[in-house]
């Protein structure tokens, strides 16, 4: 089960990035949109990138503009989405 996991975890990084990738975003909106969507919050951004939370409001801004969404929660919808994309309800 283990390596089923990490086989996982390692296909979805390769996702995200080639998504960040068609998105256009920036090495610096890579790392932010990363962070948001593993549940970190602005002020967290901020302090772990070593900036201003009004720097990581405008990334934040510019990475939902990208993506085509208008926030937080259809960001990480967009990725759930992805993954269970197929699978059949078993009820």
């Amino acid at each position: 089960m283990k390596n089923a996991l990490q086989a996982a975890s390692g296909a979805f990084s390769e996702f995200l990035q080639h998504q960040f990738r068609d998105w256009d975003l920036s090495p610096s909106e890579s790392d932010v949109a990363l962070f948001a969507i593993k549940g970190s919050s602005i002020a967290e951004i901020a302090r772990m990138r070593g900036t201003k939370d009004s720097t990581i409001k405008a990334q934040l801004n510019a990475i939902y503009r990208k993506a085509g969404v208008t926030g937080r929660p259809q960001l990480i919808s967009f990725f759930i989405d992805e993954m269970v994309d197929g699978i059949a309800p078993t009820a």
